[in-house]
């Protein structure tokens, strides 16, 4: 039975520091994006699928650009960043992502699991 797991360069190095899992289970690493036809492609299915009522501008290159810097090409963070563009567009209204909408945008997209431990406490 096929098992493909993922996971950060710390669960890379736990599965290769207990024997009977790094005998069992070989270890890929996937290279980070870059602004090639590959990409593009990526860009296209997920245009395709995000539930705006406008067309994005994911094919500009000025975009896809700043798309890999604030990823750092790293696919998670591509996906995360497209459902944060997305929800934002669709609660001001613009229904698409465009170059000005990623300005919005913190520098690096972080994790959306790990936004709730950098948001300060509310104050009781």
């Amino acid at each position: 039975m096929p098992l493909v797991c993922a996971g950060t360069p710390e669960a890379r190095r736990a599965l290769l520091t207990d024997n009977g899992l790094a005998d069992r289970f070989e270890s890929v690493e996937l290279p980070r994006w870059t602004n090639g036809i590959a990409f593009r492609r990526l860009l296209a299915s997920y245009n395709a699928i995000l539930p705006l009522r406008r067309p994005s501008e994911l094919d500009q290159e000025k975009l896809r650009a700043a798309l890999l810097k604030a990823s750092e090409g790293v696919t998670v963070r591509i996906v995360r960043l497209l459902e944060r563009l997305a929800v934002e567009a669709i609660r001001n209204g613009s229904e698409c992502i465009s170059l000005d909408s990623l300005g919005s945008m913190p520098a690096r997209a972080p994790l959306l699991s790990m936004e709730h431990r950098r948001r300060p406490e509310a104050s009781a």
